[in-house]
């Protein structure tokens, strides 16, 4: 819990300040603000929902289910493993975490059909006790009882709201750092448009949907959590694709086109992956293949035109931004690999925060993948 308070406390004064400082700015009469202090706004939103779920504990006892047996948890919060006669771990069950709490359901049925094969769990426990039993846990963080179901996982979702307000805060310096932030005018991403602060709207929206999720440990918040997710790398593969097969050579960067192309194929593919995660069982990780891989085909393809001595080619990245970008991309995503119950199952780690520390170097990557697209200059 300590480390919980500690990131509440760091992350939560880290977005204050560009909250504040933006709006004493905007009051002061600088207009550059104004898309910081609506960011501000936006987090707020999103935050006064995210606290009257704790405190109402997500709507509380007692869980109602459906005919199909569908009580609301998220599916597989809690995974029960039991070692076999070769030594083997076994999942038995996967009990509903918000039975558990509620004292609905005291035992682990491997098989619904064979009900009378069950093991007893104990009161305060989730899974059945013993030197055969394990208990793995979404995403290898321990849940606890209340509001907050995985604190570390919940609070360090502040970060991202940190991360997309002072990216939002940096809008005030358009036009006086073209080195960082290229030339204002040939770059969406280097001035004031509906695509800079709908990037860095999408970043603060990636934090409360996760903690919606960690928080609650309901099937609704993971889809949030989902769809936060696909929003961030459905907007950088539209946004790259639209640059590859246009903005490189210089077509396409005026008026409405660009925008209107980009936000039309991103909302297309969110909504479609949105209605596919709603009405099917598809997990996750589909719809992150889908669009990350969507992005990195797309940067890939960008880069190596980028790169060539071509007449077409009139604009160009810091390649040393984006390779930065690529290095901390990879190990976020080779911690949340290391901490995934899906892959690592029953040898999931729960004495680290590592679900949490994935959370903080995904926030940075955020920042560091509008760095990188804001420094395409004219060349």
């Amino acid at each position: 819990m300590a480390l919980a308070v500690v990131f509440i406390i760091l992350f939560g004064t880290a977005a204050l300040v560009p909250a504040v400082w933006s709006i004493i700015g905007l009051i002061g009469g600088n207009t550059k603000f104004w898309p910081c202090v609506a960011g501000t706004g936006f987090a707020l939103i999103l935050l006064i929902i995210t606290l009257i779920g704790i405190f109402t504990n997500w709507g509380g006892c007692p869980v109602t289910c459906d005919k199909a047996g569908n009580c609301g948890s998220s599916e597989g919060s809690i995974q029960c493993f039991q070692k076999n006669a070769k030594g083997d771990w076994v999942k038995q069950c996967e009990p509903d975490v918000w039975k558990e709490e509620c004292k609905q359901s005291v035992s682990c049925v491997p098989d619904p059909k064979k009900p009378q094969t069950s093991f007893p769990i104990a009161a305060g426990q989730h899974c059945p006790t013993g030197a055969n039993w394990t208990t793995v846990y979404s995403f290898c963080e321990p849940i606890q009882t209340g509001g907050v179901k995985q604190p570390w996982a919940t609070w360090s979702d502040l970060s991202f709201l940190a991360s997309g307000l002072w990216l939002l805060w940096l809008f005030q310096y358009f036009g006086t750092w073209p080195s960082l932030l290229g030339n204002e005018g040939d770059n969406p991403m280097s001035s004031i448009t509906v695509l800079s602060v709908v990037y860095c709207f999408i970043v603060i929206f990636m934090g409360p949907p996760s903690m919606w999720y960690h928080a609650s440990m309901k099937s609704l918040g993971g889809w949030f959590d989902t769809m936060s997710v696909v929003a961030w790398l459905g907007f950088n593969a539209s946004y790259v694709a639209y640059l590859f097969f246009a903005g490189v050579n210089g077509n396409g960067r005026d008026g409405w086109w660009q925008p209107g192309v980009v936000l039309g194929v991103w909302i297309g593919v969110s909504v479609l992956c949105g209605i596919l995660a709603a009405v099917t069982s598809l997990p996750s990780l589909v719809y992150y293949f889908f669009t990350g891989g969507g992005w990195g085909i797309a940067e890939l393809a960008y880069v190596i035109r980028a790169q060539r001595n071509s007449p077409d080619v009139k604009y160009r990245r810091n390649w040393r931004l984006t390779l930065t970008n690529v290095l901390v991309l990879a190990a976020t995503m080779g911690v949340w690999i290391g901490f995934n119950d899906g892959i690592v199952k029953q040898h999931c780690s729960t004495g680290f925060p590592g679900h949490a520390l994935f959370h903080i170097l995904a926030s940075v990557s955020t920042m560091l993948t509008y760095f990188s697209f804001s420094s395409e200059q004219h060349v």
